[in-house]
C-alpha cells in the first residue's frame, strides 16, 4: 500500500512574465505544485492558507486528483499574490515583488490523516512555520526546501529544521546563503552536511543542468529530463521535482538513500512536466486546470 504524503506552504496567485508570453493570475504556490507533481502517485494531504476571493478557484483545481484539501485554511484576507518575471539566459525570476494577503495570518493545524501520513514535505516559508508543521508530524520521510529570503536572516532557524529532516532541497545559490561558503564548494559543503542531525541526502537542483543527489557517500548528477516542446514557464519547478521524489518513494514504501537516485529520476520527470506549460497545466489532467488558466 502506498505511503500517504502532507505537503504544508504556500497557496498563492502568481503573476507570471516569460519569453513565452504573460499570465498575470495564474494558480500556484509552493504546496500547490508540489501537491499536485506527487498526486499521480500518491495521496496528499495539502496544508496551507488560501483568500477566500481565490479559495473556489484552487478547489477546482484540485478536483479530480488525490490531492486532499482538509488542511487547507480559507480567509478573509486576500490570496497571496506573487509577480516576477524570468530570465531565461540567467535562468533567474527578477523584477519580483509579493503582496502578502492571508499568509501572514496562517496558524498550521495538521488534520489528523495529515499529521499521521508517512511522508511529510515543508516547502519553503518562514522557518517557524516549518517548525510548527514538524512537530505535529509522525512522518517516516520528511523532505524540506528554504529560499534565500529564509537562509540568510534566518540561517540558524532554517539549520535548525533541516537537521531535523531527511532530505533537503536547495539550489546551489540557497545552499551557499545556508553554509556561508562559496557556490563552487556546493559538493564538499551539502556532503558536510549530511550525517549531522537526521539529513541524510541533499537534493541540490541546477536548473536546466539537471539536479544532483549527495549523500555522505558522494555525489550523483542527473541531468534535466527531455521536456516536451520549449519550456514555458520554470516556475514550480523545483517543488515539482521535490513532489515526483518524495511520491517515488511513498509508492516504493522506500526512505533508504540506496533508492533516493530513483527517487530523483522521477522528480526530474515531474520538473519537466511543470516548465512544459504556464502554471501547474503540465502536472494535472484536469480539464479544471486548463478552466483555471483560461480565466487569465
Amino acid at each position: 500500500m502506498t505511503w500517504e504524503i502532507a505537503v504544508a506552504g504556500t497557496v498563492h496567485i502568481d503573476d507570471i512574465t516569460t519569453p513565452a508570453g504573460h499570465r498575470p493570475v495564474q494558480l500556484g504556490g509552493s504546496a500547490v505544485y508540489f501537491a499536485l507533481a506527487a498526486a499521480p502517485r500518491a495521496t496528499v494531504h495539502l496544508n496551507g492558507i488560501v483568500g477566500r476571493d481565490h479559495a473556489g478557484d484552487f478547489a477546482d483545481l484540485l478536483a479530480g486528483t488525490s490531492v486532499v484539501g482538509d488542511g487547507l485554511v480559507v480567509s478573509e484576507q486576500q490570496t497571496f499574490r506573487w509577480h516576477a518575471r524570468h530570465d531565461f539566459d540567467r535562468w533567474l525570476a527578477v523584477d519580483t515583488f509579493s503582496v502578502e494577503g492571508c499568509d501572514a495570518s496562517w496558524e498550521p493545524r495538521l488534520p489528523p490523516a495529515a499529521a499521521a501520513a508517512e511522508v511529510l514535505f515543508l516547502a519553503s516559508m518562514r522557518p517557524a512555520l516549518q517548525r510548527a508543521v514538524l512537530d505535529q508530524s509522525s512522518a517516516r520521510l520528511i523532505g524540506a526546501d528554504s529560499m534565500t529570503d529564509y537562509t540568510v536572516p534566518e540561517r540558524e532557524a532554517v539549520r535548525d529544521v533541516v537537521h531535523a529532516c531527511d532530505v533537503l532541497f536547495l539550489n546551489r545559490i540557497e545552499l551557499a546563503s545556508l553554509t556561508r561558503a562559496p557556490t563552487t564548494t556546493w559538493r564538499q559543503e551539502a556532503i558536510a552536511m549530511c550525517g549531522v542531525g537526521r539529513l541524510r541526502a541533499v537534493v541540490v537542483k541546477g536548473g536546466p543542468a539537471g539536479a544532483s543527489l549527495v549523500t555522505e557517500d558522494g555525489v550523483i548528477s542527473r541531468p534535466a529530463a527531455p521536456v516536451g516542446g520549449q519550456v514555458v514557464d520554470p516556475t514550480g519547478a523545483g517543488d515539482a521535482l521535490a513532489g515526483g521524489f518524495l511520491a517515488a518513494c511513498a509508492v516504493a514504501q522506500r526512505a533508504d538513500a540506496d533508492f533516493f537516485p530513483t527517487a530523483l529520476d522521477a522528480g526530474l520527470q515531474r520538473a519537466a512536466a511543470a516548465i512544459s506549460h504556464f502554471g501547474v497545466s503540465g502536472l494535472v489532467e484536469n480539464p479544471a486546470a486548463s478552466a483555471a488558466e483560461g480565466r487569465t
